[in-house]
């Protein structure tokens, strides 16, 4: 096993913004003539894109499906069960361990965002993959603990969500080096295709000293468009074996503007008895 830092991306790097000395980076809203508008955006898009979807703000969309009993225990809509099991993430691999966690993302020009999650672990009648989960954004602007239910940490469904905007082929748990699958994005003009690979085992207590066993390095690239604008997106995930859930620990963006880069670590961690 080699250590998790050794595995991410140079820190050095983290909040880096190459931008043109005659384009300053402001905030902004629509990508029409400004740098800085695009800027925002596509840093925003990039957050969402693959294995970075906000759990806070997950895009989804419900529809009417009949209830089914399996789906009633998991506590999601059936259609949602079903394309999560068809995406390789619930019904096979290893169960979500119960755990509370608090993450701390950097973002260019940004304040840091900090994000507590508590996960109850998976339970009788729920597929492997799925857990209970009470999420609370921290900071830079608090907003009230909301439950869901957490798909491997990737993102958090509520009721009434049926349909995810992330899509996910080829994947198979338990991961193996060499291993690849695809994660493909579309959304109101946005549209991204990323391809995965599995790589080297590290060890967990690297990302912080009180997590138990060891993760699996994975690398995605992938290309797209915002809205006419071509993109670039590449992440380094690790997927920790022992808690069943995945996190995105460095991404970075590449457009016509230049390289945003952004990172994730864990500041808080604590195992939870059952």
């Amino acid at each position: 096993m080699v250590d998790a830092a050794a595995a991410l991306h140079d820190p050095r790097a983290v909040d880096e913004v190459s931008c043109p000395a005659s384009s300053p980076c402001r905030g902004g809203v629509r990508p029409v003539v400004r740098f800085a508008p695009v800027r925002a955006l596509l840093w925003r898009l990039a957050l969402g894109l693959a294995l970075c979807v906000d759990p806070a703000s997950a895009a989804t969309r419900s529809v009417d499906v009949p209830a089914t009993q399996r789906a009633e225990a998991a506590g999601l809509a059936p259609a949602l069960l079903d394309a999560l099991s068809a995406a390789g993430l619930v019904g096979r691999g290893e169960p979500v361990a119960a755990f509370d966690w608090t993450l701390e993302t950097k973002r260019p020009a940004r304040p840091p965002r900090q994000v507590r999650e508590r996960f109850d672990g998976g339970r009788p009648g729920q597929p492997p993959g799925l857990s209970p989960v009470l999420h609370e954004t921290l900071a830079p602007n608090p907003r009230a603990p909301r439950r869901g239910i957490s798909v491997r940490g990737l993102t958090v469904v509520y009721p009434g969500d049926s349909v995810l905007d992330v899509q996910v082929q080829g994947l198979q748990l338990p991961l193996a080096a060499g291993a690849r699958f695809q994660l493909d994005y579309a959304e109101e003009g946005s549209s991204l295709s990323q391809e995965c690979v599995v790589g080297a085992t590290v060890v967990a207590a690297g990302v912080h000293p009180a997590m138990p066993g060891s993760a699996r390095t994975i690398d995605c690239d992938g290309r797209g468009h915002y809205h006419g604008i071509p993109v670039r997106v590449g992440a380094t995930v690790l997927y920790f074996e022992s808690l069943g859930v995945f996190l995105q620990v460095a991404q970075h963006i590449d457009t016509p503007i230049g390289r945003l880069r952004g990172s994730t670590r864990v500041i808080d961690f604590v195992m939870l008895g059952r």
